[in-house]
């Protein structure tokens, strides 16, 4: 079913035989012609750095060479299909050409026709941008949901599945939290709460993908009736950013203190507000800064301007 799916999200090309030759019906280069002068270009600026590089060593040309070197290859791949089709098309087209030649050229031409598709997808796949944190260490933090006993039971399968993981492929991984009350208890007990932290680079392009809501229906161990129970449990996946004092050159890869990056925020549109216990009695309440609560203005008006319009 996979490879079916796939093969179906592939671009189509149909070719016609006609008159001896074969005729494309469908071409993928006017679909796409915006993609396609993207990666031209993009091949065009790999090229001229490859060239500049060899005489002068700069970090950041390198970068962006590793950047472009998947976008020009898979270009390569598909500019060299298009123009072998298209010499071919020629040669079948040319009434003086030895007919020995014309069953060859079309057979080449389908050949050709059948790995167009995947060039066409790879190409695709390489004009993706990569994302920004793909390369840093991560926090795993997992915690259980609806279900009561049997959704913390799950929890404890996710964060066994999670360190078998990082154990198969070396990475590195520190448990830094585990709710004290059921670490203590036998083995079958749940965890409510677990937090692991993989210090390994690129570990957050690995597991990104496993955030969100994981459900799961089983017959639990503590069910005693053989009854099917639904639960569920959240994964947040992070990006864990270098410290600044340890590592500012990292900070500001990441753009974090320029205000013209995408990741800045600036201090002035956080609100603070303080939380102090309520209640009766207590030489604490009402004294003692029990919680802090951080506010980002802008994102808040920007949710709450829709909703101000519908109710007026």
């Amino acid at each position: 079913m996979i490879a079916r799916r796939r093969l179906q999200s592939y671009p189509r090309i149909v070719f016609r035989r006609q008159n001896g030759g074969i005729r494309c019906l469908s071409k993928l280069s006017a679909v796409s012609s915006p993609l396609l002068k993207r990666a031209e270009s993009l091949a065009i600026e790999h090229t001229k750095l490859s060239n500049q590089i060899q005489h002068e060593y700069d970090g950041n040309i390198t970068k962006r060479i590793g950047e472009l070197t998947p976008i020009s290859k898979a270009w390569k791949h598909w500019d060299s299909a298009n123009k072998s089709i298209k010499e071919l098309q020629e040669i079948l087209q040319d009434p003086t050409t030895d007919p020995e030649l014309r069953p060859i050229a079309t057979e080449e031409i389908e050949q050709s026709s059948l790995d167009l598709p995947k060039y066409f997808n790879a190409l695709q796949s390489s004009l993706i941008p990569p994302d920004p944190f793909a390369s840093l260490p991560c926090l795993v933090e997992i915690r259980p949901g609806a279900g009561g006993s049997e959704a913390s039971l799950f929890v404890a399968d996710l964060l066994r599945m999670y360190q078998a993981y990082c154990k198969r492929h070396s990475l590195h991984y520190t448990l830094i939290k585990l709710d004290a009350e059921t670490a203590t208890k036998a083995s079958s007990a749940g965890i409510n709460e677990a937090i692991l932290e993989i210090d390994t680079p690129g570990a957050y392009d690995r597991l990104k993908c496993e955030a969100g809501v994981h459900r799961v229906q089983r017959v639990p161990a503590t069910e005693t009736q053989g009854r099917t129970h639904t639960s569920a449990a959240s994964v947040l996946v992070l990006p864990s950013f270098p410290d600044q004092g340890e590592d500012a050159a990292g900070a500001a890869e990441y753009g974090t203190d320029d205000p013209t990056s995408d990741f800045y925020i600036n201090p002035s549109d956080v609100r603070t507000d303080v939380m102090r216990a309520r209640g009766a009695g207590g030489q604490h309440v009402n004294t003692t800064d029990s919680a802090i609560r951080l506010t980002h203005v802008p994102t808040v008006h920007d949710r709450q301007h829709p909703r101000r319009t519908i109710a007026a």
